[in-house]
């Protein structure tokens, strides 16, 4: 899930997807968790937006002996979007506007890091449940966001532009170990 908010942010923001990974664990204290995840929904700007995700995390665990075990997630990912412009608009997203250009449709390409903190509740040897909240930064890094014409993802009501976010994922899920 991934929830948003804001100064700004269209009322009906908010997305939630589904994500696969896998977690290969060859420590106790250590995990290696390449993910896929697929998210949809409304975006801050109220469009609507499909993303798709690649994220490389590396899991350290305090206390790998526990059945509740705490961990901490960090690394790094690629994502990929693609948004379609609201034609009606949201009159309380203040940074929301259209480019009819193009059909209201852009693509953009992003590269970041995450970090957080996580549990995992251990309910047998091999399968236990996890939940976790990752914060991220992330920056677009396809060609419409360089050069002296780079079209802006997002823009403030008082002329602020970047291309740049951040903010927080929440993860829930099972872990099944080999």
């Amino acid at each position: 899930g991934e929830p948003i908010s804001g100064k700004g942010a269209a009322t009906s923001a908010g997305m939630g997807g589904l994500g696969f990974g896998v977690r290969y664990r060859p420590s106790p204290y250590a995990a290696i968790e390449p993910d896929l995840d697929f998210v949809g929904g409304t975006d801050y700007n109220g469009d609507k937006r499909g993303e798709v995700g690649f994220t490389l995390n590396c899991l350290i665990f305090v206390n790998p002996k526990s059945k509740v075990q705490l961990y901490f997630p960090i690394g790094f990912g690629w994502s990929w979007a693609h948004t379609q412009s609201n034609e009606f608009g949201d009159p309380v997203a203040q940074n929301s506007f259209a480019d009819y250009s193009n059909g209201g449709q852009h693509d953009y390409s992003y590269f970041g890091g995450q970090a957080g903190v996580g549990l995992e509740f251990r309910i047998a040897k091999h399968f236990a449940l996890n939940t976790d909240i990752r914060g991220f930064v992330r920056g677009r890094v396809d060609s419409g966001a360089q050069g002296p014409n780079a079209d802006y993802e997002f823009t403030s009501s008082d002329g602020r532009r970047t291309n740049s976010s951040g903010g927080a994922i929440v993860n829930a899920g099972m872990t099944f170990y080999f």
